[in-house]
């Protein structure tokens, strides 16, 4: 048999012993949640939860939210949208629009610790006036192999209520 005979044979037998290694599949699943402003009002009125200060009111919100996550056994990632809304609580007639749009990654060992989270998007933008403004946006990255946790951020944020949110609800 020549040389070139026995090539083709010779990778047909490599072909059948090395199979590649398959991947599993990852899960995908979609879940929905919503708070409403009753929810928001109850909390306020008998736990004190609020979701911002400005001074002489404070926030509360209500959502819709949308979340898309896909799972393989190294890692989880959370696609998260919602939709909702500020009010001012002395006067919940007054409103704006309040949304994000954002990614969770969740990283796991072989045992299924967790080994980092990294956040990335806009976390939350209001419209004001025909105008979409972010309130929080950037990334964060949170180290979780090391006591205590560690965090690295990006964020474009503040604190403190940023003043056209309250200044758009008075």
């Amino acid at each position: 048999m020549s040389r070139f005979a026995v090539l083709p044979v010779a990778l047909i037998l490599l072909l059948t012993a090395v199979r590649p290694a398959v991947a599993a599949a990852p899960d995908d699943s979609t879940t929905t949640g919503t708070f409403t402003l009753a929810d928001a009002i109850f909390e306020y009125e008998n736990f004190g939860v609020f979701d911002g200060d400005c001074g002489d009111f404070v926030l509360l919100v209500d959502y819709h939210v949308v979340r898309e996550v896909t799972t393989w056994p190294d890692r989880e990632i959370r696609h998260v949208h919602y939709d909702g809304h500020f009010y001012n609580a002395s006067d919940t007639s007054k409103s704006i629009v309040r949304n994000g749009d954002f990614t969770l990654t969740f990283r796991f060992d072989e045992s299924g610790a967790l080994l980092d989270l990294i956040s990335t998007g806009i976390y939350e933008y209001v419209e004001v006036d025909g105008h979409r403004l972010p309130t929080i946006s950037g990334r964060a990255a949170t180290d979780f192999t090391v006591d205590p946790p560690t965090t690295r951020t990006t964020p474009h944020a503040s604190t403190e209520t940023p003043a056209f949110v309250c200044d758009a609800l008075r």
